[in-house]
């Protein structure tokens, strides 16, 4: 089963706010869940969210 994160496990893992990470889920950047009215990022959409979006990720060829 995968692993979701909450808002706060995010932000530290990324070093954001809470407002950034908040926003980032509400606009769509960061692909999150509503389970039981609190947001969840799930750890697939957090590992491709940092592939993207990081050096590590970029493709050499």
């Amino acid at each position: 089963m995968e692993r979701f994160y909450t808002i706060r496990e995010v932000m530290e893992i990324l070093q954001l706010s809470y407002t950034t990470v908040y926003g980032m889920c509400a606009n769509g950047t960061l692909s999150s869940v509503k389970i039981g009215g609190s947001i969840r990022i799930p750890q697939e959409s957090l590992r491709k969210f940092i592939l993207e979006n990081t050096k590590g990720g970029q493709k050499n060829g």
